[in-house]
């Protein structure tokens, strides 16, 4: 259903009160499905979350709430991250019932997967009749995220920090001061490895002439800047980001091996050089944890995802500190580098699915709308009772009171926390929350103007080469960590690898990418 026709829908649709997720302690029944014998409809939700404390005495008083706007009961039942996955599988391929539940497209929930074999209903239709104010908020790049086959199979969680990307990178201020260092002349340059050089020679070599207990660059055996940054090399991942096949923002009905590219080549020259030189830790391609040393704030230089940056906002509070610190002992600046853009994974980051099989699709999505319209209910939900749970001090800072009511900050699972007021999350009532105020509204109005991502509805189906995809990722795992840490040599093991990877199959991925892609362009 293409936006024009959905716009047109929403005029034309009545605009109902809202929808939102009531909630109870443990797996209820779907046995008051239909509705008891007072008419009150029940509707179970699953999220990942773990044990919150008084749930029950929240959920009382939400339930209060969605009985009288909708005539409904929440049953919202939680169930750890580490088998929630596990869990809805099992009950969409079973066909236990359920009414909604937190999907994505990461953790294994196979939000595509369930779509394209219809465990998830059609809300196409549906949202903007009784959902037009949660339709009208969200972005169009995002809801074609979640869109299969021209049907849109999920609600977008839209939150509060934004859906489009824009990356970069972070320095210690501080530092960057003391050495000269332009930082604001990496703002907008495309030229990630240019940049990176740039870093190094202007950055990392002065600073740690002054400051040799300090890190230039983290590295670790899962960090890997150019693996899990495609957007700063222009490019984006088809399907899974490690496996082989991407395309380039400027060629995207080209699906490429990231591998045999000139720049993954020329960014394991860099880190190579750093590592001689002594920028990165020399077991950089083992450690695991590098939390010790964020938080004792050795890093000098590093990725950031988080923007506004301190060029376009130099108040952003989100970008003033370094690493897992506080801006007094590591006090930071950002430049972005990249493109904005909205990408194919945005959408069904985070979302909420109606089961298909439900015989309360309609309820359930007026549930949808009532949570992300009536703020009183979802600050309930998700924060718990002002004075309560959670206190605001005489400065403005607010806190949460220890052994009440806390939602883990899962909030982003069962609705949006995006308000055009700002009136759906905490904020301290200071020139902090202000400051985070201006930030986001300035990621929101970004938003609505990004580049969306021509992946933006595409769905990558692996059952054809699952063979050669495991093989290609356990090389990748074994290889890249070294490469990427600089303790091996780039014109040696490259070559290795890509041939490595060729002996595994990675042609095949490439081509069957390619197969679907252009059937996916064909299509539109």
């Amino acid at each position: 259903m293409k936006r024009k026709r959905l716009l047109a829908m929403l005029l034309a649709g009545t605009m109902l009160g809202g929808l939102l997720t009531g909630c109870s302690g443990g797996e209820s029944s779907n046995d008051g499905e239909k509705g008891g014998d007072d008419g009150i409809v029940e509707l179970n939700f699953y999220m990942q979350n773990s044990p919150v404390n008084d749930q029950e005495r929240i959920m009382e008083k939400a339930n209060e709430i969605i009985e009288k706007e909708i005539g409904a009961h929440l049953n919202l039942i939680m169930v750890d991250a580490s088998t929630y996955a596990e869990k809805m599988n099992l009950m969409i391929n079973t066909g236990d019932p359920w009414d909604l539940c937190f999907t994505a497209s990461w953790g294994g929930i196979n939000f595509y997967e369930n779509a394209q074999k219809g465990a998830y209903a059609d809300l196409t239709e549906l949202l903007p009749e009784l959902a037009p104010e949660t339709y009208s908020r969200i972005p169009e790049g995002l809801w074609e995220g979640v869109t299969v086959n021209d049907k849109i199979y999920g609600v977008v969680n839209y939150q509060q920090w934004g859906a489009a990307s824009r990356t970069g990178f972070r320095v210690r201020s501080d530092i960057a001061d003391e050495v000269g260092f332009d930082w604001e002349a990496m703002k907008d340059d495309r030229d990630t490895n240019g940049v990176l050089k740039n870093i190094g020679d202007n950055l990392l070599g002065p600073a740690l002439e002054l400051h040799p207990d300090m890190i230039g660059w983290e590295t670790s055996s899962t960090n890997s800047l150019f693996l899990t940054q495609p957007l700063l090399y222009d490019m984006e991942e088809v399907g899974d980001m490690t496996t082989p096949g991407w395309i380039r923002y400027d060629d995207p009905e080209t699906v490429i091996n990231q591998f045999e590219t000139d720049e993954f080549m020329e960014y394991c020259k860099i880190m190579r050089d750093w590592y001689n030189k002594g920028y990165v830790r020399k077991d950089g391609a083992t450690v695991t944890d590098t939390s010790p040393d964020r938080e004792a704030a050795k890093f000098i230089a590093e990725v950031s995802t988080g923007w506004p940056d301190s060029v376009d906002f130099p108040g952003n509070p989100g970008n003033s500190k370094m690493s897992m610190t506080t801006p007094e002992t590591a006090p930071a600046v950002s430049a972005s580098t990249t493109r904005t853009i909205i990408k194919a994974g945005a959408g069904p980051n985070a979302a909420v699915a109606v089961n298909a099989q439900s015989e309360n699709i309609e309820k359930a999505v007026e549930l949808i709308e009532l949570l992300n319209t009536n703020d009183e209910l979802y600050m309930l939900i998700t924060q718990g009772e002002e004075g309560v749970d959670y206190v605001y001090d005489e400065d403005g800072n607010y806190s949460f009171v220890d052994g009440k009511y806390n939602f883990n900050y899962n909030e982003w699972q069962i609705g949006q926390s995006y308000s055009p007021d700002f009136t759906r999350a905490l904020y301290a009532k200071n020139e902090t929350g202000d400051a985070q105020k201006e930030a986001q509204s300035m990621v929101y109005e970004a938003d609505k103007n990004a580049e969306v991502s021509p992946l933006s509805g595409f769905t990558f189906d692996s059952t054809n080469v699952k063979t050669q995809i495991a093989n290609c990722s356990s090389i990748i795992t074994e290889m890249v960590p070294a490469l990427s840490a600089g303790s091996v040599d780039p014109e040696e093991k490259v070559p290795e690898l890509i041939e490595r990877l060729k002996e595994a199959g990675v042609d095949d991925i490439i081509a069957e990418k390619q197969a679907q892609l252009d059937e996916f362009y064909a299509s539109k």
